[in-house]
Protein backbone atom coordinates (compact mmCIF):
# COMPACT_ATOMS: atom_id res chain seq x y z
CA UNK A 1 0.00 0.00 0.00
CA UNK A 2 2.79 2.42 0.88
CA UNK A 3 4.38 1.90 -2.53
CA UNK A 4 1.47 3.50 -4.37
CA UNK A 5 1.93 6.76 -2.47
CA UNK A 6 5.50 6.87 -3.78
CA UNK A 7 4.46 5.83 -7.30
CA UNK A 8 1.89 8.59 -7.70
CA UNK A 9 4.63 11.14 -7.00
CA UNK A 10 6.55 9.93 -10.10
CA UNK A 11 9.90 9.78 -8.29
CA UNK A 12 11.94 9.96 -11.51
CA UNK A 13 10.53 13.42 -12.26
CA UNK A 14 11.05 14.44 -8.64
CA UNK A 15 14.71 13.40 -8.74
CA UNK A 16 15.35 15.37 -11.93
CA UNK A 17 13.75 18.48 -10.44
CA UNK A 18 15.79 18.05 -7.24
CA UNK A 19 18.98 17.70 -9.29
CA UNK A 20 18.23 20.93 -11.16
CA UNK A 21 17.63 22.76 -7.87
CA UNK A 22 20.87 21.41 -6.42
CA UNK A 23 22.79 22.57 -9.49
CA UNK A 24 21.27 26.04 -9.06
CA UNK A 25 22.27 25.94 -5.39
CA UNK A 26 25.86 24.95 -6.20
CA UNK A 27 26.16 27.62 -8.90
CA UNK A 28 24.94 30.25 -6.44
CA UNK A 29 27.02 29.17 -3.42
CA UNK A 30 30.66 28.14 -3.69
CA UNK A 31 30.66 27.12 -0.01
CA UNK A 32 27.41 25.16 0.31
CA UNK A 33 26.28 23.71 3.61
CA UNK A 34 25.39 19.99 3.32
CA UNK A 35 22.26 20.41 5.45
CA UNK A 36 20.96 23.17 3.17
CA UNK A 37 21.62 20.98 0.13
CA UNK A 38 19.57 18.19 1.72
CA UNK A 39 16.73 20.59 2.49
CA UNK A 40 16.78 21.90 -1.10
CA UNK A 41 16.52 18.39 -2.50
CA UNK A 42 13.77 17.35 -0.10
CA UNK A 43 11.70 20.50 -0.63
CA UNK A 44 11.77 20.23 -4.42
CA UNK A 45 11.17 16.46 -4.34
CA UNK A 46 8.10 16.91 -2.12
CA UNK A 47 6.54 19.83 -4.03
CA UNK A 48 7.14 18.17 -7.40
CA UNK A 49 5.64 14.93 -6.11
CA UNK A 50 2.65 16.84 -4.76
CA UNK A 51 2.11 18.43 -8.17
CA UNK A 52 2.16 15.03 -9.86
CA UNK A 53 -0.25 13.56 -7.31
CA UNK A 54 -2.77 16.40 -7.56
CA UNK A 55 -2.47 16.26 -11.35
CA UNK A 56 -3.48 12.59 -11.26
CA UNK A 57 -6.39 13.51 -9.00
CA UNK A 58 -7.84 15.99 -11.49
CA UNK A 59 -7.02 13.76 -14.48
CA UNK A 60 -8.54 10.60 -13.02
CA UNK A 61 -11.41 10.37 -15.52
CA UNK A 62 -9.11 10.93 -18.52
CA UNK A 63 -6.55 8.48 -17.12
CA UNK A 64 -9.28 5.87 -16.72
CA UNK A 65 -9.37 5.79 -20.53
CA UNK A 66 -5.83 6.71 -21.58
CA UNK A 67 -3.72 5.42 -18.65
CA UNK A 68 -5.81 2.84 -16.73
CA UNK A 69 -2.72 1.41 -14.99
CA UNK A 70 -2.07 4.61 -13.03
CA UNK A 71 -2.71 4.46 -9.26
CA UNK A 72 -6.17 6.10 -9.17
CA UNK A 73 -7.90 4.47 -12.19
CA UNK A 74 -6.44 1.08 -11.22
CA UNK A 75 -8.12 1.49 -7.80
CA UNK A 76 -4.85 1.13 -5.90
CA UNK A 77 -5.50 4.47 -4.21
CA UNK A 78 -8.75 6.40 -3.84
CA UNK A 79 -9.07 9.91 -5.31
CA UNK A 80 -9.65 11.26 -1.80
CA UNK A 81 -6.45 9.73 -0.45
CA UNK A 82 -4.46 10.88 -3.48
CA UNK A 83 -5.66 14.45 -2.98
CA UNK A 84 -4.92 14.33 0.75
CA UNK A 85 -1.43 12.97 0.00
CA UNK A 86 -0.76 15.87 -2.38
CA UNK A 87 -1.71 18.37 0.34
CA UNK A 88 0.60 16.64 2.83
CA UNK A 89 3.44 16.77 0.31
CA UNK A 90 2.83 20.45 -0.49
CA UNK A 91 2.95 21.17 3.23
CA UNK A 92 6.11 19.11 3.73
CA UNK A 93 7.86 20.82 0.82
CA UNK A 94 7.03 24.27 2.19
CA UNK A 95 8.15 23.21 5.66
CA UNK A 96 11.54 22.12 4.32
CA UNK A 97 11.78 25.46 2.49
CA UNK A 98 10.99 27.32 5.71
CA UNK A 99 14.18 25.93 7.23
CA UNK A 100 16.20 27.31 4.29
CA UNK A 101 15.16 30.98 4.16
CA UNK A 102 12.15 33.21 3.53
CA UNK A 103 12.75 33.60 -0.22
CA UNK A 104 12.92 29.83 -0.68
CA UNK A 105 9.68 29.53 1.29
CA UNK A 106 7.98 32.15 -0.91
CA UNK A 107 8.98 30.28 -4.07
CA UNK A 108 7.81 26.96 -2.60
CA UNK A 109 4.42 28.40 -1.65
CA UNK A 110 3.94 30.12 -5.01
CA UNK A 111 4.90 26.99 -6.94
CA UNK A 112 2.59 24.85 -4.82
CA UNK A 113 -0.35 27.13 -5.60
CA UNK A 114 0.57 27.24 -9.30
CA UNK A 115 0.88 23.44 -9.51
CA UNK A 116 -2.59 23.10 -8.01
CA UNK A 117 -4.09 25.67 -10.37
CA UNK A 118 -2.33 24.08 -13.35
CA UNK A 119 -3.76 20.67 -12.52
CA UNK A 120 -7.24 22.08 -11.92
CA UNK A 121 -7.70 24.31 -14.98
CA UNK A 122 -4.59 26.04 -16.38
CA UNK A 123 -3.51 23.00 -18.41
CA UNK A 124 -6.57 23.37 -20.64
CA UNK A 125 -6.13 27.15 -20.99
CA UNK A 126 -4.44 28.09 -24.30
CA UNK A 127 -0.81 29.15 -23.77
CA UNK A 128 -1.29 29.79 -20.03
CA UNK A 129 -0.68 26.11 -19.35
CA UNK A 130 2.46 26.17 -21.50
CA UNK A 131 3.77 29.24 -19.65
CA UNK A 132 3.07 27.59 -16.29
CA UNK A 133 5.05 24.46 -17.22
CA UNK A 134 7.90 26.59 -18.56
CA UNK A 135 8.06 28.66 -15.39
CA UNK A 136 7.82 25.64 -13.09
CA UNK A 137 10.65 23.87 -14.89
CA UNK A 138 12.94 26.89 -14.73
CA UNK A 139 11.99 27.80 -11.18
CA UNK A 140 13.89 24.84 -9.76
CA UNK A 141 17.06 26.80 -10.54
CA UNK A 142 15.59 29.91 -8.90
CA UNK A 143 14.85 27.89 -5.79
CA UNK A 144 18.44 26.65 -5.69
CA UNK A 145 19.67 30.21 -6.17
CA UNK A 146 17.47 31.42 -3.33
CA UNK A 147 18.92 28.72 -1.08
CA UNK A 148 22.43 29.80 -2.07
CA UNK A 149 21.60 33.46 -1.37
CA UNK A 150 22.37 34.54 -4.95
CA UNK A 151 19.22 34.24 -7.01
CA UNK A 152 20.52 36.70 -9.62
CA UNK A 153 23.09 34.33 -11.08
CA UNK A 154 20.45 31.62 -11.50
CA UNK A 155 18.12 33.96 -13.42
CA UNK A 156 19.96 33.00 -16.61
CA UNK A 157 19.45 29.31 -15.89
CA UNK A 158 15.80 29.96 -15.08
CA UNK A 159 15.17 31.87 -18.31
CA UNK A 160 17.03 29.39 -20.50
CA UNK A 161 15.20 26.39 -19.03
CA UNK A 162 11.83 28.16 -19.11
CA UNK A 163 12.15 29.27 -22.73
CA UNK A 164 13.33 25.86 -23.95
CA UNK A 165 10.54 24.13 -22.04
CA UNK A 166 7.96 26.58 -23.38
CA UNK A 167 9.08 25.88 -26.95
CA UNK A 168 8.90 22.14 -26.33
CA UNK A 169 5.43 22.37 -24.82
CA UNK A 170 4.17 24.24 -27.88
CA UNK A 171 5.72 21.65 -30.19
CA UNK A 172 4.07 18.88 -28.18
CA UNK A 173 0.72 20.64 -28.63
CA UNK A 174 1.34 20.88 -32.38
CA UNK A 175 2.10 17.16 -32.45
CA UNK A 176 -1.15 16.41 -30.60
CA UNK A 177 -3.45 18.69 -32.63
CA UNK A 178 -5.47 15.89 -34.23
CA UNK A 179 -6.26 14.21 -30.92
CA UNK A 180 -6.91 17.53 -29.16
CA UNK A 181 -9.37 18.64 -31.86
CA UNK A 182 -11.22 15.34 -31.53
CA UNK A 183 -11.45 15.75 -27.74
CA UNK A 184 -12.54 19.39 -27.94
CA UNK A 185 -9.40 20.80 -26.34
CA UNK A 186 -8.31 24.40 -27.06
CA UNK A 187 -4.52 24.39 -27.21
CA UNK A 188 -2.44 27.22 -28.68
CA UNK A 189 -2.03 25.61 -32.16
CA UNK A 190 -5.79 25.11 -32.37
CA UNK A 191 -6.48 28.72 -31.39
CA UNK A 192 -3.87 30.56 -33.49
CA UNK A 193 -2.84 27.86 -35.96
CA UNK A 194 0.13 25.54 -36.25
CA UNK A 195 2.23 27.90 -38.36
CA UNK A 196 1.99 30.83 -35.94
CA UNK A 197 2.61 28.48 -33.02
CA UNK A 198 5.75 27.17 -34.73
CA UNK A 199 7.08 30.70 -35.23
CA UNK A 200 6.41 31.45 -31.57
CA UNK A 201 8.22 28.29 -30.46
CA UNK A 202 11.13 29.15 -32.77
CA UNK A 203 11.41 32.62 -31.23
CA UNK A 204 11.67 31.09 -27.76
CA UNK A 205 14.46 28.77 -28.93
CA UNK A 206 16.40 31.69 -30.43
CA UNK A 207 16.00 33.67 -27.21
CA UNK A 208 17.23 30.68 -25.16
CA UNK A 209 20.33 30.32 -27.34
CA UNK A 210 21.17 34.03 -27.01
CA UNK A 211 20.63 34.02 -23.25
CA UNK A 212 22.78 30.93 -22.78
CA UNK A 213 25.85 32.95 -23.79
CA UNK A 214 25.04 35.84 -21.46
CA UNK A 215 25.31 33.84 -18.25
CA UNK A 216 28.49 34.85 -16.36
CA UNK A 217 29.46 31.26 -15.56
CA UNK A 218 32.93 30.99 -17.07
CA UNK A 219 34.71 29.51 -20.06
CA UNK A 220 34.06 25.86 -19.20
CA UNK A 221 30.32 26.55 -19.10
CA UNK A 222 30.43 28.34 -22.49
CA UNK A 223 32.13 25.34 -24.08
CA UNK A 224 29.61 22.92 -22.58
CA UNK A 225 26.51 24.99 -23.36
CA UNK A 226 27.61 25.32 -26.99
CA UNK A 227 26.90 21.61 -27.39
CA UNK A 228 23.39 22.19 -26.05
CA UNK A 229 22.94 25.14 -28.38
CA UNK A 230 23.84 22.99 -31.38
CA UNK A 231 20.99 20.69 -30.40
CA UNK A 232 18.70 23.70 -29.99
CA UNK A 233 19.70 24.89 -33.47
CA UNK A 234 18.86 21.43 -34.84
CA UNK A 235 15.49 21.66 -33.07
CA UNK A 236 14.97 25.13 -34.56
CA UNK A 237 15.48 23.73 -38.05
CA UNK A 238 12.90 21.00 -37.34
CA UNK A 239 10.43 23.55 -36.01
CA UNK A 240 10.71 25.70 -39.13
CA UNK A 241 10.20 22.61 -41.29
CA UNK A 242 7.03 21.75 -39.38
CA UNK A 243 8.46 18.53 -37.94
CA UNK A 244 7.03 18.83 -34.43
CA UNK A 245 7.78 15.27 -33.15
CA UNK A 246 11.47 15.51 -34.10
CA UNK A 247 11.68 19.11 -32.87
CA UNK A 248 10.43 18.36 -29.40
CA UNK A 249 12.78 15.37 -29.09
CA UNK A 250 15.71 17.56 -30.07
CA UNK A 251 14.59 20.19 -27.56
CA UNK A 252 14.47 17.53 -24.85
CA UNK A 253 18.02 16.43 -25.73
CA UNK A 254 19.17 20.05 -25.74
CA UNK A 255 17.65 20.67 -22.32
CA UNK A 256 19.39 17.59 -20.88
CA UNK A 257 22.72 18.80 -22.33
CA UNK A 258 22.13 22.30 -20.97
CA UNK A 259 21.58 20.77 -17.53
CA UNK A 260 24.98 19.12 -17.88
CA UNK A 261 26.45 22.51 -18.84
CA UNK A 262 25.04 24.02 -15.65
CA UNK A 263 26.66 21.19 -13.72
CA UNK A 264 29.95 22.03 -15.43
CA UNK A 265 29.48 25.64 -14.28
CA UNK A 266 28.99 24.44 -10.69
CA UNK A 267 32.09 22.22 -10.90
CA UNK A 268 34.13 25.11 -12.30
CA UNK A 269 33.00 27.27 -9.40
CA UNK A 270 34.52 24.74 -7.01
CA UNK A 271 37.78 24.76 -8.95
CA UNK A 272 37.35 21.27 -10.37
CA UNK A 273 37.62 22.54 -13.98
Amino acid sequence: MAQVFFEIMRPGNCLMASLAALIGFLVADNSPEPLTAVLVALAVFAVTGAGNAVNDYFDREIDAVNRPSRPIPSNRISPRRAFAWSIILFGAGCLFALFINHLALAIAIFNSILLYLYARNLKVTPFAGNVAVGYLTGSTFLFGGAAGNDINITLFLFLLASLATLAREIEKDIEDVAGDVASGARTLPIVIGERMSSFLAASFVVAAIVLSYLAPLGRAYIMAVTVADLLFLAALARILKGEAPKAQKMLKAGMATALAAFLVAAAAGFGYL
